[in-house]
Formats: structure tokens, sequence, C-alpha cells
């Protein structure tokens, strides 16, 4: 999503399926204009985006597409976020126009607009497709700090023969959100195995990034590190790890962390965690 796409609500839960049922009567025609109304911060434009994207099919597509053509900037902003994730309620083999959403978001990549350019950037996040990708791993060093993270972003770049070297290198970034979520997107690169388990990406050089990032000045991108190590079995990500469970402070990502490295349930007590991690550690 964009960097002006709200990602706190401070409405009730109540407030906000009032919100989406009166938007989800509204004709489609009806959404397009909401999204132009009031501030790029303000919750109604993105749950009219937000209502488009699940309705999705051609007369939305069509018209999403007739607002990125616009001479309005706002108006290609909103066209650009709908396809973004168009029929996101729907596997990917069944979204009929990623497609063109694709080719779309690539053509506006090359505006001069920066808030256009940034939009095209997350929708191409978002699509995840093999040229989406493509298209992406050349932007790693773009100069806007929001489509650097969206290239981070993209759960798929894992998946692109450099997106190690990708990861490793935005997770120097000087920006620390984009570090933040670089670090995230490695920790969690790997596969599934037909048990359901996960294997993780691993190498000498990938936890050497982890553990350059354990000094980072952004707390978020330092817990990030700590948990990419323990998932990897690394004694000292294993022995930090241990030590904020053992603290008063620990977050739910080290309570995460540690069922999945130990393979328990997530009803498994803070305690039996704390003492799976020292016996790993013995």
């Amino acid at each position: 999503m964009s960097s002006a796409e709200p990602t706190e609500r401070t409405r009730t839960a109540d407030d906000r399926a009032r919100a989406r049922a009166d938007f989800e009567r509204k004709s489609t025609e009806e959404l397009f204009a909401a999204t132009l109304e009031g501030e790029d911060d303000d919750d109604a434009p993105w749950e009219a985006v937000t209502v488009l994207r699940l309705r999705g099919g051609a007369e939305v597509f069509d018209q999403a597409k007739l607002y990125c053509g616009s001479e309005d900037v706002k108006a290609r902003a909103r066209g650009l976020s709908v396809l973004a994730q168009l029929d996101c309620s729907k596997p990917d083999a069944e979204r009929p126009f990623r497609t063109e959403c694709v080719s779309i978001a690539i053509e506006h990549i090359r505006e001069s607009d920066e808030e256009i350019v940034r939009c095209a950037a997350w929708a191409l996040s978002h699509l995840g497709t093999e040229r989406a990708v493509a298209t992406l791993a050349d932007l790693r060093n773009h100069p806007d700090a929001d489509v650097r993270h969206a290239v981070a972003n993209c759960i798929e770049l894992r998946k692109h023969p450099e997106g190690v070297k990708i990861l490793i290198a935005l997770m120097e970034d000087r920006n620390e959100v984009v570090r933040d979520w670089a670090t995230f997107a490695l920790g969690n690169a790997g596969d599934v195995t037909e048990g359901g388990a996960r294997h993780f990406t691993n190498s000498p050089e990938i936890r050497a990034a982890f553990r350059a990032r354990l000094d980072d000045s952004y707390q978020e991108a330092r817990r990030e590190a700590i948990w990419g190590l323990a998932l990897r079995s690394d004694p000292l990500g294993v022995k930090l790890l241990l030590k904020h469970l053992e603290s008063e402070d620990w977050w739910n990502g080290d309570e995460d962390a540690a069922q999945e490295l130990l393979g328990v349930q997530p009803d498994t007590s803070i305690e039996d965690l704390r003492n799976g991690l020292r016996r790993l550690l013995e």
C-alpha cells in the first residue's frame, strides 16, 4: 500500500462495520467518487478502495483503468491502489485481470509524479507476478524510501534469483522502516514442507546480515534480526531470544519465534518456551 494509506484505525469495530456496510450498498461509480473525497489520511476514501478491491470484476477493473488514465493525480493514484489488490479475496489463479494490472502499474512507474510512482510500486509489490517482481528488483536503489519499502515488502521477491542479495542490501538502507521490512522479509524467507513445517533459507551470509542488525538504532529491526537468527538455530539468536522472554517486556513476536523454533503449540506457556530454549542452548 502507499505510505498515504492509513495503517492504524482509531474507530471501534462497530464503527468500521457500519462504514463498510454503507459503502457496500454504493454503486461502483459512487465508490470511485468516494475514493477522491477527504484527505489522504482519512479513513473513508480507503474504506471505499477496500470495498472496490473486494468487489472486483470487470466493471471495477474498467473504472480503475479509466481512473489511471485521468489527468488528475489523485484519481490516478486511487485507480492504481484499487488495481493493486483487485479481487484480493480470490486465489491468484482466479484473478482474471492480474496481468493487465501489472502492465498498468509498470506503465505508471515511469511517471514523474512521486506519489504515482509510489502507488505503482506498491501495486507491483502486492500483485507479485514474475514480471512485477522483476520490475521491483530494478527499483532496489530508488531514491524514494517508500518505493524501496514496497520492494522489501514484496513476498514474491524472496523467490527471485537475486532476492536474498537485494534484501541483504536493503537491510543496510538509510531508512529504518525499509531496514525493518527487509529484515522481516529475509527472516521469513524459505519453503513450507509437505508436513506444514517451514524450512528457512540459510547461509553464513544471511546469518552475518542478521548479526549486523543486532545493533540497529531501530528496535523493530533489532528484534527481527534476533528472530531471524533464532529461527535458523543460531546460538546467539537463541540466547538473545531467551533473554527477551526472560524479561518483563517480551514481545508477541518473541513468543511466536520461540513457538516456531521449538515446534510447539500456540498455547504453550511462556515458562515452557523458556525451558525449551534453555535446553537448546545446553
